[in-house]
């Protein structure tokens, strides 16, 4: 009889320390967004971080009802933000960062083991969502 491991952390832990590794300022693109997750989903290396996300095949892009929630989620508590008018633009406030990295990827916290692989989805989605100069 093996013990089954369960995972520390949730799809919304995931996403919200993403954060912490993006510029302060980048495109709030939901096809790219999605997109890019799904991609780096299928790869082995991010699998662990990812598996949480059900994609449905629309036809325009593949969409994750659990990520569309997340987004909104972090928008309402503030961590996330997009700028007025036309909300294409999605900002993360230092304070914010600061506190993202002191509940999610500090030493000792939830995903500080993963820091790497986190940086490296970012840096994926970076390239996605071109940055945006303040």
């Amino acid at each position: 009889m093996g013990r089954e491991m369960t995972k520390q952390f949730s799809p919304e832990d995931v996403i919200t320390a993403l954060l912490a590794f993006l510029p302060g300022e980048f495109d709030n693109d939901p096809e790219k967004i999605h997109r890019t997750i799904r991609n780096l989903q299928q790869k082995e290396e991010y699998r662990d971080l990812l598996e949480g996300f059900e994609f449905l095949d629309y036809p325009r892009f593949p969409y994750s009802p659990l990520l569309g929630r997340i987004l909104n989620r972090l928008q309402e508590s503030r961590l996330l933000s997009s700028r007025n008018p036309d909300y294409r633009v999605y900002q993360v406030k230092q304070v914010s960062r600061e506190a993202i990295v002191s509940y999610f990827v500090g030493e000792g916290e939830v995903l500080y083991e993963q820091r790497d692989k986190l940086k490296a989805i970012a840096s994926e989605l970076e390239k996605e969502l071109k940055s945006v100069e303040p």
